[in-house]
């Protein structure tokens, strides 16, 4: 195998582990786990170089909560439909869920009209507890 072919495999294992992931926000160090658990031996810095080409080519969402938490990132395909909705991330089992609705445009229009702000959809996430981890955490008497 020459190195452009090792490459290549690098590349497309970490693009099948995002595909694969896609509903979920990764970070480098659970990229770089997978990776190693299959024997696909990629260096840190190679994961965010090919992340920043992805990002750069919008294959790819890169979400930071502030400058002391790991950024994430999100296979964004290629449609750009995450430009139209919020999401919201469960802060129990890491779910993201695509909020699609027709009260979003409505919350964009109030926050820009009354608060002088336009939010970057693409960008904004909610963060909870999703209604499979509430329900557990019901049926659990609030401990999971």
């Amino acid at each position: 195998m020459n190195n452009g072919e090792y490459k290549t495999r690098q590349k497309q294992a970490i693009l099948d582990f995002l595909k694969n992931n896609r509903d979920n926000h990764v970070t480098v160090n659970d990229i770089s786990e997978y990776l190693e658990k299959n024997n696909c031996h990629v260096g840190i810095t190679t994961i965010y170089r090919y992340l920043d080409k992805l990002l750069e080519h919008g294959a790819v969402r890169k979400y930071t909560v502030d400058n002391s938490t790991s950024a994430c990132f999100q296979y964004a395909g290629p449609s750009d439909s995450c430009r139209e909705h919020f999401h919201l991330k469960c802060e129990m089992c890491g779910r993201l869920i695509h909020l699609d609705c027709s009260h979003v445009s409505e919350l964009c229009n109030h926050i820009f009209k009354d608060h002088g702000f336009k939010p970057d959809m693409m960008r904004t996430v909610f963060y909870g507890i999703c209604s499979v981890c509430a329900a557990k955490q019901q049926n659990n008497g609030g401990n999971i």
